[in-house]
């Protein structure tokens, strides 16, 4: 009885997170040379969300959204400079075949900060042809005051963007980028 009341360790659902950054790492693309940053998140109920990698170069609509997202989360975590450094982060060993602590080039102001995200489900066909879900980053925002990015630069008083792009979020609903088009089942919205 008490294992129906555990929480899923990852999590599977759009929805408004509120937590903590544990890895943000500096990434660059093998394929394209393109700069990002690598970020993980464990929110305040457990639940974590590995690999919501932003990459940012300029030229297409896809790069320069993550470029925005990368400036979103300094100012929404109080960081004016984000020096690179050595982080230690938890991710994937390819080698022993097992998650481990590793030391990474990454932005250790970033590290442990709290930050509110808005986390979008996707359906996407991986390079292999395999069916895949995905989680991105659709919004961020102050997880204290609720004030998105442009609020905190305006000078905003009162939160009013958040709930706004919340519903937006809910009403798309899940995202199918997938090249086979099976119907995807909509789900239900986390905290």
């Amino acid at each position: 009885a008490a294992a129906a009341d555990n929480i899923t360790a990852q999590i599977s659902e759009t929805g408004k997170y509120v937590g903590t950054i544990t890895r943000a790492e500096k990434l660059v693309s093998q394929a394209k040379g393109t700069q990002g940053l690598g970020l993980s998140f464990k929110a305040d109920n457990g639940q974590t969300a590995e690999y919501l990698d932003l990459y940012h170069t300029k030229g297409t609509g896809e790069a320069l959204s993550g470029l925005k997202t990368v400036n979103a989360v300094l100012c929404c975590t109080k960081t004016k400079q984000a020096e690179e450094g050595a982080v230690q982060v938890e991710k994937w060993d390819k080698v022993a075949g097992a998650r481990r602590k590793m030391g990474v080039t990454g932005y250790p102001a970033l590290m442990n900060k709290r930050i509110g995200l808005l986390l979008r489900k996707t359906l996407e066909t991986d390079t292999n042809g395999n069916d895949r879900e995905k989680l991105e980053i659709f919004g961020v925002f102050d997880p204290e005051t609720e004030m998105t990015a442009s609020e905190i630069l305006g000078r905003a008083t009162e939160p009013q963007k958040l709930s706004a792009m919340l519903d937006v979020l809910i009403a798309r609903g899940v995202i199918d980028k997938r090249t086979s088009r099976a119907p995807a089942r909509q789900q239900s919205a986390g905290m």
